[in-house]
């Protein structure tokens, strides 16, 4: 059982329009996702992998930018910056949370990269199991986000984390489930000569669970067994163009 604070917590913090360190975490940050509460900013996601000053909009099909936003990740928290013209990230007097991961294997979080070979390649990771969900960008081209999830329909479907589309048969995973060691990308996860980044997330007994469920359209919903309380829940209808929510 992994304590939740160790490897993943969530910020809510105020921008101040310039510099600001946000020091609460318990561990040093491998990937830090912004979303402003307050105004309608695009979502932020900087990680130690690709390097701090570099951010991917989830919301969005654009290649990686270079705005700095996420200026610093520290031994207990990150440093977020405001360049004047973008506001994502610390404008002041707007609202934020920013919902952090530690990558290792205790909490079943990787985070690869790895250049498109236009055709199919197997990527190696390092979470010894097989992740139940990944979300992969291209970082080079404006492609769209491709979402893996152990629950979809099979292997030869994914979401797109930029629409609110249900599930897409496409050949993101040409149609093969991740192992221990690697998963398969081809398709829009896989163009040449592009550059991506992967995001993996394994299941931890007492620390993460993945799953579905089926609606029933009542106010009083299915209950769904986590065996721990949530801090951060996302959800995606797989069959219905509904967008996506996010709990914390």
């Amino acid at each position: 059982v992994c304590s939740s604070d160790l490897y993943m917590d969530v910020v809510a913090y105020t921008g101040n329009g310039g510099t600001q360190t946000l020091s609460s975490l318990n561990f040093s940050p491998d990937l830090v996702w912004i979303k402003s509460r307050s105004v309608g900013y695009d979502h932020q996601l900087t990680d130690s992998v690709r390097g701090t000053g570099k951010e991917l909009q989830s919301d969005l099909t654009s290649a990686e930018t270079s705005y700095g936003l996420v200026s610093a990740l520290n031994s207990n928290g990150f440093t977020v910056f405001t360049n004047g013209t973008y506001l994502a990230s610390n404008a002041s007097g707007t609202t934020y949370v920013a919902w952090c991961w530690d990558k290792s294997a205790t909490p079943g979080f990787d985070i690869v990269t790895y250049t498109g070979n236009g055709s199919t390649q197997n990527i190696s990771h390092s979470l010894g199991v097989a992740p139940k969900m990944m979300i992969v960008k291209d970082r080079t081209g404006a492609n769209e986000w491709a979402v893996y999830h152990a629950n979809l329909t099979s292997a030869a479907y994914y979401l797109s984390l930029n629409q609110t589309i249900a599930q897409t048969s496409a050949a993101a995973w040409n149609s093969t489930a991740p192992t221990s060691s690697v998963f398969s990308v081809g398709g829009v996860a896989n163009v040449s000569p592009n550059n991506y980044v992967a995001y993996l997330w394994s299941e931890v007994a007492g620390f993460s669970k993945f799953g579905s469920y089926t609606g029933n359209g009542s106010s009083d919903g299915p209950f769904l067994y986590c065996g721990f309380r949530p801090a951060f829940v996302i959800i995606k209808s797989s069959s219905s163009g509904y967008d996506w929510f996010m709990f914390d």
